[in-house]
């Protein structure tokens, strides 16, 4: 964990915060019978050590712990290479990871928010917010993005649905999410 002190302003090094009525359209969607590739469940994803994941674009030079430093290396400080937690730019950085990532295998970026995604071929859509996804498909595209996920990053899955197999109720941003005989709350 590091702590860097903001000497000026900048907006660049923030990442946006989904609103919360893209997590009801996700619901929605879920909720909606007839899509095109089969009955929708919505599947949930927390990305472990995420900012680990997401490389460093400016310099940052941070102290070595005393304990990782050897006699002989005297006074020195280390050059990151990729972002840490208490960094500024930290959040945005691992954004554009995500969203490089989702666009390499299909997805779409939004044009009504950056943290909102479609994969229109498999009629997938998904947010983040940091290291949490939330997406809304059939199960086997579920199946196939959590795969996508888990080679890229250290992933914890939780798929809520009516199939059999699925969790009939998880937690995404704070909010409950249940499958119940009418749909989605």
């Amino acid at each position: 964990m590091g702590k860097e002190f903001a000497d000026s302003v900048d907006p660049s090094l923030y990442a946006a915060t989904p609103p919360v009525e893209a997590v009801r359209m996700i619901s929605s969607l879920a909720s909606t019978t007839g899509g095109k590739r089969g009955r929708r469940i919505v599947m949930t994803n927390d990305v472990g050590r995420a900012y680990f994941h997401a490389k460093v674009t400016r310099d940052v030079y941070v102290e070595i712990p005393a304990e990782d430093k050897n006699p002989e290396d005297g006074d020195v400080v280390g050059r990151l290479n990729l972002c840490l937690y208490g960094t500024r730019d930290a959040a945005h950085r691992w954004q554009e990871t995500v969203a490089s990532h989702l666009e390499e295998i299909g997805f779409r970026r939004g044009s009504a928010h950056p943290a909102v995604f479609h994969h229109e071929a498999r009629d997938v859509i998904t947010l983040v917010h940091g290291d949490d996804y939330m997406s809304a498909g059939a199960l086997k595209d579920m199946k196939w993005l959590e795969e996508c996920l888990a080679k890229k990053f250290e992933i914890k899955t939780q798929i809520v649905g009516h199939e059999d197999g699925c969790d009939r109720e998880g937690k995404i941003l704070n909010r409950v999410i249940r499958a119940t005989d009418d749909g989605f709350e």
